[in-house]
């Protein structure tokens, strides 16, 4: 039975995590790059050193027991705190290195008002130690993983800020109103009315709720929703349904002729895009470094 945590006991915790959140022992092969078999051996060890029964396997499925929620949720919180204590220890003997968790929207890079690359390229030379992970995620995803310690920051528009979570404003995105080869609107040469606009299928960012449609396209009924650009750029390509694209999402479909923009200086809008760090816990030095290197691009102008 458990009366102290040790180096194995560690080890065998974030055997279990992986397994949780992978859905499975079969699953946990790859993450954990372990055979089945050795992923069964040690859940069965961690099971006799807790003293209960963490997850069921069988016909129905895999799924954790009450217990197995539980030790899961204590088991993150512990890793992160292992995870902290290394980073402040070596923040004390004033090393900067460690992990930097980035989460992003999607079709950022050549933005010209995001120079994705270049902040990239500085992370590198100032902090060469540090192992930068970078992920594309919808808004509520970022917060929430923020909020839970599992991200350092997220980049993206947030029309709802949350409580506990400090966001810094960077750039503005204008939002193109196109459609394609196909739509009604393709081969017109007058500009639509707003009622015509009205009555056309349009591709909706499922992040960003109904009440976050732009108002000229406001409707009841909204038939195709994509979390990126590029489920976006595909149902204007589709010639079925209008969509709003950045200049960088819709440039190679422009050139090539297969998209139209419908009245740029009524149907567009732009989206404020902002970064996002935690509240009421102490940043890593890396952490402060990327707010550094964003306040020279945005905040210094």
């Amino acid at each position: 039975m458990l009366t102290s945590v040790s180096t194995p006991d560690l080890h065998l915790l974030r055997v279990f995590v992986a397994v949780a959140e992978t859905g499975g022992f079969s699953r946990a092969q790859i993450a954990l790059n372990v055979s089945q078999s050795t992923i069964s051996t040690q859940m069965i060890d961690l099971e006799t050193r807790l003293g209960m029964r963490l997850c069921r396997r069988g016909r129905a499925g895999f799924a954790l027991t009450e217990e197995g929620h539980e030790i899961y949720r204590m088991a993150k919180e512990l890793l992160r705190d292992c995870e902290n204590f290394v980073g402040r220890v070596k923040n004390v003997r004033g090393d900067i290195s460690g992990e930097l968790r980035i989460a992003t929207a999607d079709a950022l890079l050549e933005n010209p008002e995001f120079p994705f690359a270049r902040i990239v390229s500085d992370l590198r030379d100032e902090m060469p130690a540090v192992s930068l992970h970078l992920r594309v995620m919808e808004p509520l995803e970022i917060e929430r993983l923020i909020l839970e310690q599992d991200l350092h920051i997220g980049i993206h528009t947030f029309p709802n800020h949350a409580p506990g979570l400090r966001y810094i404003r960077l750039f503005r995105e204008r939002q193109v109103l196109y459609c394609g080869k196909g739509h009604p609107l393709f081969s017109s040469k007058r500009i639509p009315k707003q009622s015509e606009i009205r009555q056309y299928d349009y591709a909706y960012r499922s992040y960003y709720g109904n009440g976050q449609l732009p108002g000229l396209l406001r409707r009841k009924n909204v038939s195709i929703h994509s979390g990126n650009m590029e489920g976006i750029a595909a149902a204007i390509l589709s010639g079925k349904y209008l969509g709003h694209l950045p200049f960088q999402s819709a440039k190679p479909y422009l050139e090539s002729g297969r998209i139209k923009p419908i009245d740029p200086e009524v149907y567009s809008y732009e989206s404020t895009f902002e970064a996002v760090f935690p509240t009421g816990t102490r940043l890593s030095r890396a952490q402060k470094n990327l707010e550094d290197i964003l306040s020279r691009y945005f905040l210094s102008s």
